[in-house]
């Protein structure tokens, strides 16, 4: 009657584990399993009972969980990561059979003195194992051993420590297709975020296109209304480049354009600052949380760089090296301003700034506020 209620006593509780492991989260999985194997183990009286999870080859195995009686050595640590060259005989019984039962560990065959060697070493004197098997695919075995006294294991122990398996396959395959998608789901979201950078990516300067410049400015504007904070734009052109490109080439035009935007990108290093080609030889520049005199000093030190490039123009009418004209605008947008329209006003007031600025000789920049 005791071993009746035993088994009442054991069904009832991998029911309600069974459950359990269908409706965890990842993150309960583990502890779900450790639970199984432990009832298990309590159930058929055994010392130790464990999980191991085989690599894609099966070649290799690592002790993944263990649960084991009070009183007795614990493995798990030393059994990691275990070849199929250390225990050969093993290997090919649980991948040919699915199932590895010894009652006595003294009656192995000689092909097994590795094995045997293996279970003396860890007191066993009795051992089972069941292979987890999921889509015709074995990932690994769950098993326990006697270590007090040799053990014949029951139909019945050996019935339900492969409904175990089986629980434990389907929760390896929901765990295994679940981390399949969240890898799937952060590839996809990687090359979302790269599709996402070319598009707004200039594909020669690698700075931020005229795309990226016309969502950034907007939100900066919005940005600059809730906090009531004055924003600048600079338009930035190369003076004479056709006559550079038409003497040095095209290669070296596109190196000079690559050369300013590093500039740029080089002095404009705060996270509220954002620089992009705008088209051509000109770029921009947006500069928030800002005010004249940080603005101007900006303008200045942006001349001096693209002046310290020294990059060679011997048709320039302006100096032997190539230069740039700036316009720029600084202004505080009011919260009831419509933001369409106050990019059109701050890019046309920029433009005009420029347009100055190369009708006075071109290499400076002028500013409009």
């Amino acid at each position: 009657m005791d071993a009746i209620n035993t088994q009442v006593t054991f069904n009832q509780l991998i029911s309600e584990l069974s459950s359990r492991l269908i409706n965890s989260e990842p993150a309960e999985t583990y502890e779900c399993i450790e639970e199984v194997i432990e009832a298990f183990g309590s159930y058929a009286g055994a010392d130790r009972c464990y999980v191991f999870e085989f690599d894609d080859a099966v070649i290799n195995m690592t002790n993944t969980h263990e649960w084991v009686r009070d009183g007795f050595e614990a493995h798990i640590e030393d059994l990691q990561s275990v070849g199929i060259n250390d225990l050969p005989w093993f290997f090919d019984e649980i991948k040919t059979h699915q199932i590895f039962i010894v009652n006595d560990i003294e009656l192995l065959p000689p092909e097994a003195s590795a094995e045997k060697q293996e279970f003396k070493r860890e007191h066993i004197k009795s051992v089972i194992c069941v292979g987890i098997v999921a889509k015709h695919q074995l990932l690994g075995f769950v098993g326990c051993d006697k270590v007090q006294e040799q053990h014949r294991w029951t139909p019945e122990e050996v019935r339900c420590l492969k409904l175990v398996a089986n629980i434990i396959a389907n929760t390896m395959e929901r765990q295994r297709t679940y981390s399949e998608l969240i890898h799937t789901q952060r590839e996809l979201e990687k090359a979302n975020r790269l599709l996402q950078a070319q598009v707004s990516q200039d594909g020669l300067t690698g700075i931020a296109n005229r795309r990226a410049f016309d969502e950034r400015i907007h939100n900066e504007i919005q940005r600059s209304m809730r906090e009531q904070s004055p924003l600048s734009l600079l338009i930035i052109d190369i003076d004479h480049f056709k006559s550079f490109n038409d003497s040095y080439g095209h290669l070296q035009g596109d190196q000079a354009l690559k050369s300013v935007a590093n500039a740029m990108f080089d002095l404009f290093q705060r996270n509220t600052d954002f620089v992009a080609r705008y088209g051509g030889e000109e770029f921009v520049a947006v500069i928030s949380a800002t005010n004249k005199e940080k603005t101007e000093a900006s303008i200045h030190h942006l001349l001096e760089s693209i002046r310290a490039l020294q990059i060679p123009h011997e048709n320039s009418e302006i100096a032997p090296y190539l230069t740039v004209s700036i316009g720029g605008y600084l202004h505080t947008p009011k919260t009831d301003e419509s933001i369409g329209s106050l990019i059109d006003t701050m890019i046309a007031k920029a433009d005009s700034a420029l347009y100055r600025a190369k009708s006075d000789g071109r290499n400076r920049g002028y500013l409009d506020d």
